[in-house]
């Protein structure tokens, strides 16, 4: 059965259900309410929705069809007149979830309005000393994943950095990662991004999509979205709260390479944005973890200075500051952003669906059951976060003051030589022939004729004058 597109809006009394269900048969089609359920069936189609409100089928329940654009038009009343259903623009989280697994009520905390299950119990099982003495180690969204794939790493090495994260501890891959970094950074290519001004300035003046004055951040998903959403399985998450915390760090690591990727292509995406995204982030790369914000933005500006075409560390500030503003405009916004993600990893050349797989739909459908306010917190902790050039531990001012200390070395030895090739140059000849026609005509009887005077200093040029 095929899960048809839909769309819901809200009055203060009503609810409105467009189901895009073209070519099917209305004779057998049977639509079915109760409270939060709706339950939609008409070859091929199904659809079942849990709503975040009740509805009442009655009297006043209309439902219409439209053959020309195939859609399923159904008006309900609200059980409780004046009350604001949420999230209805949340697709997936709409769709009816799978259903959830038993849970220790002594172990759990239940969030009905985040759609989540957040346990009390903070122990990390990667820290723990079972898990680093298990040969399996768990990466993926939440670390979820420990047996699906193996090698994953060797499979694709365009893609991964390392090659077999199920034998690293979680706990031991930012110091890997970070002495693969500190290997392929180069500091010829930082200098030279470091002194050519001209080359960086379009790109730290311009400004990303979601600056610009004409943006709307409530501009509703697009057919195409829509149709991405609707396809994923409504998953039920439970975590514990330092778990939860870096799923929220992953995000920041995620976004920040989309953010960079936005400001260096003037907002253009092209075939290499894929490749951009996936290298910057530790998460995609390495299968990384954080437990603290200015940890990740530091991974950020580390990769972002070692990796890509432009190597800057005013451009990461200002990517930084990108990120904080994306987040501030809010759920919908940083979810059509994930989605874009998506479907770059889907287009590109090299794979990387398997990102997807591995991180992109788990956050699609993760980000949907967060509170609003998540968002806003998120971009305040990103603005709020300074990172200096000594927190990168890349010695970028030892560099920067070797590299001036230099410049102003070579300008000295470069006066030094100019002055000393001036201070020995000889006449040219022609210069040396006039010269020597001055000293004859000063030297000549004092009854000469101040015409032939004039006429001996008519043969030096205006050129030839040595001052």
């Amino acid at each position: 059965m095929l899960t048809p597109r839909f769309k819901i809006i809200q009055d203060e009394n009503r609810v409105f259900i467009t189901i895009h269900a073209p070519y099917t048969n209305i004779g057998e089609t049977e639509i079915d309410v109760d409270g939060e359920h709706v339950l939609f069936v008409s070859a091929p189609y199904f659809l079942r929705l849990r709503l975040p409100g009740r509805i009442v089928e009655n009297d006043l329940s209309e439902g219409s069809y439209c053959c020309e654009s195939g859609d399923f038009k159904l008006k309900f009343d609200k059980e409780t007149p004046g009350e604001h259903f949420e999230n209805l623009d949340m697709i997936t989280s709409l769709l009816a979830p799978r259903d959830i697994p038993d849970v220790n009520p002594n172990l759990v905390e239940m969030l009905e309005e985040d759609g989540f299950t957040i346990e009390q119990d903070d122990s990390e099982d990667e820290d723990s000393d079972e898990a680093l003495l298990d040969s399996k180690h768990p990466y993926g969204f939440a670390n979820s994943i420990s047996t699906e794939f193996k090698e994953i790493g060797k499979e694709f090495p365009q893609i991964f950095e390392l090659r077999v994260p199920e034998l690293v501890p979680v706990n031991k891959r930012n110091s890997m990662r970070e002495q693969y970094e500190e290997r392929k950074f180069s500091s010829d290519h930082y200098l030279a991004d470091y002194f050519d001004k001209e080359l960086l300035a379009p790109y730290l003046a311009g400004k990303v999509v979601w600056e610009k004055p004409d943006f709307q951040k409530d501009t509703d998903f697009t057919e195409e979205e829509v149709g991405i959403l609707k396809e994923l399985p409504n998953k039920h998450y439970i975590l514990t709260k330092a778990k939860c915390r870096q799923v929220f760090y992953g995000l920041i690591d995620l976004l920040y390479g989309y953010c960079y990727d936005k400001r260096t292509t003037m907002n253009d995406s092209n075939v290499e944005s894929s490749w951009t995204i996936n290298k910057l982030s530790a998460t995609l790369s390495w299968f990384c973890v954080f437990n603290d914000m200015k940890e990740v933005l530091v991974a950020s500006y580390r990769r972002a200075l070692t990796f890509p075409i432009f190597r800057n560390y005013d451009l990461c500030n200002k990517v930084k500051d990108d990120l904080a503003s994306l987040l501030k405009k809010g759920k919908k916004y940083v979810i059509k952003c994930i989605i874009n993600m998506y479907q770059m990893f889907n287009l590109s050349h090299d794979a990387r669906y398997i990102l997807n797989q591995l991180y992109i739909k788990d956050y699609l459908i993760f980000l949907q059951k967060c509170k609003a306010e998540k968002f806003e917190e998120l971009g305040d902790s990103v603005a709020n976060i300074n990172i200096s050039k000594n927190d990168v531990r890349l010695e970028l001012v030892e560099l920067e003051m070797a590299a001036v200390m230099v410049q102003q070395e070579e300008s000295q030895i470069m006066g030094n030589e100019l002055a000393g090739q001036m201070a020995s140059m000889s006449l040219i000849p022609g210069l040396k022939k006039s010269s020597a026609k001055i000293y004859e005509a000063d030297s000549s009887s004092s009854d000469s004729s101040s015409d032939s005077s004039d006429d001996d200093s008519s043969d030096l040029d205006s050129d030839d004058v040595p001052f």
